[in-house]
């Protein structure tokens, strides 16, 4: 796999784990009314669009359990269509979306470089 794409995984990764640190233990009415951890979850989101764009197509058949063209597609909606964010969708995607997506990186990167799980940070 080429250089460039291994440095667009782990920034996918790294955006899914911080979606999963600021909505741990947080209800989705809170996320609801907090403008702020909303902001930040959308950032992370736009990165992980993002990056998924420039993955090549031989990346995406490496990992295909991963939602690519969905990746991309919500990037487009919070990016472009901001006004029409639905918060509560948001929050599926934060919440049982991006762990799934985190799960999958984690194991093909684990697989990719064994040792690289001991450098990772507690979830």
């Amino acid at each position: 796999m080429e250089a460039d794409q291994l440095g667009r995984l782990p920034d996918i990764l790294h955006a899914a784990r911080l979606i999963a640190s600021y909505v741990q233990g947080v209800s989705e009415e809170t996320f609801l009314a907090d403008t702020q951890k909303q902001d930040a979850v959308i950032r992370r989101i736009e990165i992980i669009g993002e990056a998924t764009a420039h993955l090549t197509e031989v990346t995406r058949r490496a990992i295909p359990d991963l939602p690519f063209r969905q990746m991309r597609g919500m990037r487009n909606i919070v990016a472009h269509d901001y006004g029409n964010v639905d918060l509560r969708i948001v929050w599926q995607v934060a919440t049982a979306h991006v762990p799934k997506v985190r799960a999958v990186l984690e194991r093909f990167l684990d697989n990719l470089h064994p040792n690289h799980g001991e450098d990772r940070a507690p979830s």
